[in-house]
């Protein structure tokens, strides 16, 4: 936390200000630091944390992140102790220890926090943060737990995120990398031993988080697999068909095409 820049102090502004403010204190500091406009030689570093401050602070999701940050970093509490990080019964402040421990990267204490919450650990954070604190707890939670080898959990928190964000105009900037993340959990669950009911509905829900085209091919071979494996042979050559028209002509296509002879269009 030593290294945390205050970005508010370097552009002269006070915490909340708005958009407006920031950007005339940038413009105003940015003539005092740069080079041509100073009559002294002025410290390279002042500039580059001028641009960075601007940066940051001029996108309202990254001012955001950074926002919850400095809270943390620049309380008033005692030192070292962390905002919200209380041994408080209430509903919201439990929720909200677990999201600041997050955020400041004491995931043990989190997951040991939101561990004794039990089964029911989703539905209360959901309840109890804003939305926007919601997501972020999801993606920093799956990231740990995935991290950890715990993939199936993991996915049900980038999941849950998923369904969150799908009702919002504005999605947070951890969407698209969830998305990504729920994806490829999606189709690694889709082994040799994978019940094929269980392997299809698998390939369902990760081809409505999108797909591109070689993976369109891929899982369209799966999918062929999965009713080849329960005798649907006129199903599965119809997927088949569609894997051949995507993919090149793999040695799993051609031995896959071999097993549905005479099930297959064209």
């Amino acid at each position: 936390m030593s290294e945390f820049q205050d970005y508010y102090t370097v552009l002269g502004v006070k915490v909340g200000c708005s958009g407006e403010a920031i950007k005339q204190a940038f413009r105003k500091r940015l003539m005092e630091v740069h080079p041509d406009k100073s009559e002294f030689p002025r410290d390279p570093d002042e500039m580059r944390r001028l641009l960075e401050a601007h940066e940051v602070l001029s996108n309202p999701d990254r001012r955001d992140v950074y926002d919850r940050m400095w809270n943390i970093v620049f309380s008033e509490d005692l030192p070292g102790r962390t905002p919200h990080v209380t041994e408080s019964d209430r509903p919201a402040a439990r929720a909200r220890s677990i999201l600041f421990l997050l955020l400041e990267q004491r995931t043990a204490e989190a997951m040991s926090r939101l561990n004794e919450l039990g089964p029911g650990a989703r539905l209360f954070l959901n309840k109890h943060l804003t939305s926007d604190e919601f997501v972020d707890s999801c993606f920093l939670i799956g990231e740990y737990l995935e991290e950890s080898r715990q993939k199936s959990s993991a996915l049900e928190w980038y999941e849950d995120l998923l369904r969150t964000e799908v009702r919002r105009q504005n999605n947070r900037p951890c969407y698209p990398e969830a998305r990504d993340k729920a994806r490829r959990l999606l189709l690694k669950k889709v082994g040799t031993g994978t019940d094929p009911r269980v392997a299809l509905e698998y390939l369902r829900r990760a081809e409505q988080l999108g797909l591109d085209r070689q993976t369109r091919g891929e899982v369209a071979r799966r999918r062929a697999v999965c009713y080849l494996k329960m005798d649907m042979k006129v199903e599965a050559g119809k997927h088949f068909s569609e894997a051949f028209r995507i993919l090149p002509k793999t040695k799993m296509l051609t031995e896959l095409g071999d097993q549905l002879t005479g099930y297959l269009d064209g």
